[in-house]
């Protein structure tokens, strides 16, 4: 049986999804395994049933795990291989070329995946992902991060395409363990909800053409962020 141990800071949910992503990345909660109810999960930790259910909407957008109404929670089975200790690779010794080299991934990528999501995403895909927009109330930096990555992911899961699925995870994870070093340089929230609010609108249209024009102005925005702050966060990492 997996256990976890009792949370006892103050942001309790944090903790939560913590324990969560390190017994899926260790193994102990594999791909379709069943995760205990949330009243179980909330005494084995000692923590409210509420900020299990936190803990759990923001798994969930964030595709590691998958609640289906009547059956349970389980672990995604996309993500396990991805998740082993990741970002062991990304060294405290990056270039200043990193960022920019994944953004020029991005940028290659991200069209080419909501061109698939908005031929292939189901309409019950896209409301996951107007889903990933519930960014009411969010105020740290941590949480903001997963949401904002959530809505990336399952935009990808809607392209039905494995290996975007699992590059898309791979950036945003690097991206995060640079941004985690620089948190204080964050663009905008209201920008990036906006402009993330534009993407959704195009795509729930099946509109290409406005949906291309809408990643492109975000990621040229991310980049021009980039680049504008490069010393300042080379000189942070």
């Amino acid at each position: 049986m997996v256990e976890f141990q009792k949370v006892k800071n103050t942001k309790v949910y944090e903790t939560v999804i913590s324990q969560l992503k390190e017994k899926i990345c260790s193994g102990e909660l594999g791909p379709g395994k069943l995760l205990p109810p949330e009243r179980t999960l909330a005494d084995m930790m000692g923590v409210s049933r509420a900020s299990i259910r936190e803990a759990l909407k923001i798994l969930e957008y964030m595709g590691l795990i998958k609640c289906k109404p009547g059956e349970g929670t389980f672990i995604s089975t996309l993500n396990s291989d991805i998740l082993v200790d990741k970002l062991n690779y990304v060294s405290t010794t990056e270039t200043d070329t990193l960022l920019l080299d994944l953004i020029e991934l991005r940028e290659i990528i991200e069209p080419k995946i909501i061109e698939l999501a908005i031929k292939r995403g189901t309409a019950e895909e896209l409301d996951d992902i107007e889903r990933s927009l519930n960014f009411t109330g969010i105020l740290d930096d941590e949480t903001f991060y997963m949401l904002d990555a959530g809505f990336h992911l399952a935009i990808a899961r809607a392209s039905h395409n494995t290996f975007t699925i699992s590059l898309m995870e791979i950036m945003l994870d690097m991206i995060h363990e640079t941004e985690k070093r620089t948190i204080s340089l964050s663009r905008k929230r209201e920008r990036i909800v906006q402009e993330h609010k534009d993407i959704l609108k195009c795509i729930k249209d099946r509109d290409k053409e406005r949906a291309l024009i809408a990643i492109q102005k975000h990621l040229n925005n991310i980049r021009m962020f980039i680049e504008k702050n490069i010393q300042n966060i080379m000189h942070n990492i």
